[in-house]
């Protein structure tokens, strides 16, 4: 009898150790979030995230939350009909849900810069990241002078706020994307007519 004890106890225990990872959980080492978290208030430059599991199954249905609680420069445009994504202004965070092959992309309207951002899913912490923004002093709109400005202060350097091809570097090619966004805007905010040119800044990038 003893010896019939032992051996289920033996097998109950080879059996809990066989176990595979266990599904429906996300996990952070085999999801993917874009390397470089680049958005503009026009949301014109997606952001792509797949969730899979511990056992490497995409989640169907999963809650994808962006944090920008710890990125207070971060602008965040006001909801429009036609967001494929929910706004909490509150906490700060979008939201949006994971199709059958894990994937959730956010065509998200934000702009500004900054360290702290978060990627949740079914509040899992999945990944942070750096913002970066054509929209450099984050208020919504991607001003060629004051905005193109401040681009060309990190021009040449490495400052991830600035590096939109995700080149570690900040080079022509960010300063072409620069260029490509200027002028957009959130939806709704009226862009004040100026009267002034940029001067050497306008020069810098023609």
């Amino acid at each position: 009898m003893r010896g019939l004890l032992y051996l289920f106890t033996l097998m109950s225990c080879v059996a809990v150790i066989a176990q595979p990872a266990r599904a429906g959980v996300p996990s952070a080492s085999n999801s993917f979030v874009e390397p470089c978290m680049v958005m503009c208030p026009n949301g014109d430059i997606p952001f792509t995230v797949i969730v899979r599991d511990l056992a490497n199954n995409p989640l169907n249905g999963a809650s994808v939350v962006l944090d920008f609680s710890n990125c207070p420069a971060a602008f965040i445009c006001p909801a429009i009909p036609g967001d494929p994504y929910s706004i909490n202004p509150v906490a700060r965070n979008i939201r949006a849900f994971t199709g059958l092959d894990g994937r959730v992309t956010f065509p998200a309207r934000i702009g500004g810069t900054g360290t702290g951002a978060k990627i949740f899913a079914n509040g899992v912490l999945i990944a942070d990241r750096t913002l970066a923004s054509p929209d450099q002093d984050g208020n919504g709109i991607v001003d060629p002078g004051i905005d193109g400005a401040l681009f060309a202060t990190k021009l040449g350097g490495f400052d991830a706020t600035a590096d939109y091809n995700c080149n570690f570097g900040v080079d022509a090619g960010d300063q072409a994307i620069q260029v490509a966004h200027r002028n957009h805007v959130c939806a709704g905010i009226v862009v004040p007519t100026r009267q002034s040119t940029w001067g050497a800044i306008k020069l810098h990038y023609r």
